[in-house]
């Protein structure tokens, strides 16, 4: 004999549970103002790896400087980090160079640069002349991480 409740209660059908389960999920990560989405890839080492779009914006990296083209834009620098916090590529390290007033990558998943190779950064496969922190990205751009001699 069905209960009180199962008497009262109307019939859910798949499209309607299906809806109730969508609305009941964790609402998708925002994007801040001034974020964009980029894909991010990287090679020329033993790990190479592409990620899907990556949600990246201006923030502070390795030791609290500020990473941001003309102030406001995201980088390839962040883009690679929040690649990495987003899709687990490993880890990212890098050294401010006060000199150029800007950070140079020296690790990206284990694979080191040294005296004879070092990360180079790519925008849409066009090498950047500019430091990772001040070169401006955009929605949709492709940004590339290359170990190269």
């Amino acid at each position: 004999m069905p209960s009180v409740l199962a008497r009262g209660a109307a019939p859910v059908t798949a499209a309607g549970l299906a809806l109730a389960l969508a609305l009941a999920a964790a609402p998708p990560a925002t994007a801040s103002a001034g974020d964009v989405r980029v894909r991010v890839g990287v090679t020329g080492g033993p790990y190479t790896a592409s990620v899907g779009l990556v949600i990246t914006g201006p923030r502070t990296l390795f030791g609290g400087f500020y990473c941001a083209a003309d102030g406001l834009s995201a980088t390839p620098l962040t883009a690679l980090v929040d690649a990495d916090e987003q899709y687990g590529l490993g880890g990212v390290q890098a050294r401010w160079d006060a000199a150029k007033q800007d950070f140079v990558v020296t690790s990206i998943h284990g694979d080191a640069a040294d005296s004879k190779k070092k990360w180079n950064a790519y925008v849409n496969e066009k090498k950047i002349t500019a430091g990772p922190c001040h070169t401006a990205i955009k929605g949709g751009d492709k940004i590339r991480w290359t170990l190269e001699a």
